[in-house]
């Protein structure tokens, strides 16, 4: 008497079907979903005109980073309104020595970490973030609501 096969070739394929599926994810991914990443935000006055998601965050030039959301927080009581810029920083583009870069943040804001928008291009009229040490310039702290550390900014 003859068994019937099947079950176990679908369950074989099913399994061959998961394995692919996380092999492409780290193929084609490139890891990336494992890597750590820093999110940061940072409010800006005025007009965020040109800056999009994807936009570059750099550092002295160096690009560290991107820009990952913007949105519009609204107070309907006292009829404000203030932009949240979320980035991802990547820590590999950054070498640290003397601890984590990110248990660092509120050091590198007393030293003056700041902040401001910058033109990436003069033809398309798109913005990026630059980040750079200003210790001459006051820290201004929006201070929302987030579960992200904030990076204060200085007007453009």
């Amino acid at each position: 008497m003859s068994k019937p096969i099947g079950k176990p070739i679908i369950g074989a394929f099913v399994v061959g079907a998961v394995v692919l599926a996380v092999a492409g994810l780290f193929v084609l991914g490139g890891g990336e979903f494992l890597k750590k990443k820093y999110m940061r935000v940072m409010y800006f006055d005025g007009s965020v005109k040109g800056l999009k998601v994807g936009a570059p965050v750099t550092f002295r030039g160096v690009e560290i980073g991107t820009v990952t959301n913007i949105a519009i927080r609204a107070n309907t009581e006292d009829l404000t309104t203030r932009i949240p810029v979320v980035v991802e920083i990547d820590p590999a583009s950054i070498e640290t020595t003397g601890g984590q870069l990110e248990n660092q943040l509120p050091r590198l804001i007393e030293k003056g970490l700041r902040a401001k928008l910058e033109l990436q291009s003069m033809v398309t009229g798109q913005l990026q973030i630059e980040l750079d040490f200003l210790p001459d310039t006051k820290a201004r702290l929006a201070g929302g609501k987030t579960k992200h550390g904030e990076i204060p900014t200085v007007p453009s």
